[in-house]
């Protein structure tokens, strides 16, 4: 494994971008939350599928799960270290997107439809998602992209990959930990559900204080902390930590968020993030509950498809720490062409009009940022 500690120029980085898919190579680029230090990690083999239900022996790497199907691991035949940049915006955040009439009235009727599914009892909550076709700016930059995405959100985890069978990037801005152990052994999942603006009238940030939670907000967070409840006791884990729920801000957003926390060398709990891993994914923030009948419905309903919208990513086996997160505030770009993906759960009380601008909301996470230079 070669590791560099520190290779400052961003240049550099941006040469490898453009020689990978030339050359078959699969990268990973990412800066974890509340850090400084970006990594990137280049796999000559091109990424490869895996069906190894032990992460552990997979070896330092990254890996990106879509939200059906295997996941890819791209092993690290090497790894380059650098600072966030400190350079800033030359042109001012904008946001970019325009109701599209025809689509909001596809994804008002899909909600629609589900809360009737749901008033019939066939799931009690299912997340629908949509997409939103963008073209790109013609000075768009995917390294500068990553840089700004890194400065406006220090508390996502920011990342980049690029796979050579898909032949696309995807970059994400996620809020939510899927599963992560440190080099102490402390392994930590999140419920993160219910969103609403982090912004008053006037754009001015509002503080997590001044929220104002719905019954419908918080029986939606309420399912996916359950639901990870419900895992521990499949495995018959009784020793966990619950720290929540509480508002937090992700950006130009806000959630309900509750934090679980195992000590898996005090109570000898070794492959617990494989397991739950297994158990989680895809979590009932991102699909719903009950799983396989939330699953069926919107593989039913909805017409595109996720890909790697709302599976997972992140570093595993690196300095004996794993994490990997939810990958959602996620676009996939291709070409001159952005696509970019949202969701929101719905439940009985789902009003059609208030989800499509909730996904409004998600999307312009990202479309505020991506067409913006340093």
């Amino acid at each position: 494994l070669e590791s560099r500690l520190m290779l400052n120029n961003l240049a550099d980085w941006k040469e490898i971008w453009a020689q990978a898919p030339a050359e078959g190579i699969a990268l990973a680029m990412w800066r974890l939350p509340n850090q400084s230090q970006q990594v990137l990690l280049q796999d000559v083999r091109g990424g490869v599928r895996t069906d190894s239900d032990q992460l552990e022996h997979l070896g330092p790497g990254f890996l990106v799960g879509p939200f059906v199907g295997q996941p890819y691991f791209l092993q690290a035949s090497s790894l380059l270290y650098k600072s966030m940049s400190t350079q800033t915006l030359n042109k001012p955040l904008q946001n970019s997107s325009k109701e599209d009439i025809t689509q909001k009235n596809l994804f008002k009727a899909q909600v629609a439809q589900s809360v009737e599914q749901i008033k019939k009892g066939q799931f009690q909550k299912v997340v629908l998602s949509r997409i939103d076709l963008q073209e790109l700016a013609a000075d768009f930059d995917l390294c500068d992209a990553f840089e700004r995405l890194c400065q406006m959100y220090p508390t996502a985890f920011v990342a980049a990959i690029y796979l050579p069978e898909l032949q696309n990037v995807w970059l994400c801005a996620t809020p939510e930990t899927l599963v992560s152990q440190d080099s102490e052994g402390i392994f930590r999942t999140i419920s993160l559900a219910g969103t609403q603006s982090g912004l008053d009238a006037a754009g001015n940030l509002l503080s997590p204080s001044e929220a104002r939670w719905s019954q419908k907000e918080i029986e939606e967070q309420a399912y996916v902390s359950r639901y990870i409840i419900e895992c521990f006791k499949k495995i018959r884990l009784r020793e966990y930590i619950e720290n929540g729920p509480k508002t937090v801000l992700a950006g130009n957003l806000m959630h309900l968020k509750t934090e679980y926390a195992v000590n898996t060398r005090e109570y000898a709990y070794p492959g617990l993030i494989t397991q739950m891993l297994g158990l989680l994914h895809p979590t009932s923030a991102v699909c719903g509950t009950p799983k396989e009948a939330a699953l069926d419905w919107i593989l039913q309903t909805e017409k595109h498809d996720r890909s790697l919208y709302s599976g997972y990513l992140g570093p595993i086996n690196l300095a004996s720490e794993t994490h990997l997160f939810v990958n959602l505030r996620t676009v996939q770009i291709a070409d001159n062409q952005a696509c970019y993906f949202a969701g929101c759960g719905i439940t009985e009380d789902s009003d059609p009009e208030k989800e499509w601008q909730e996904t409004q909301m998600k999307c312009q996470t990202l479309q505020r940022v991506i067409n913006a230079s340093l």
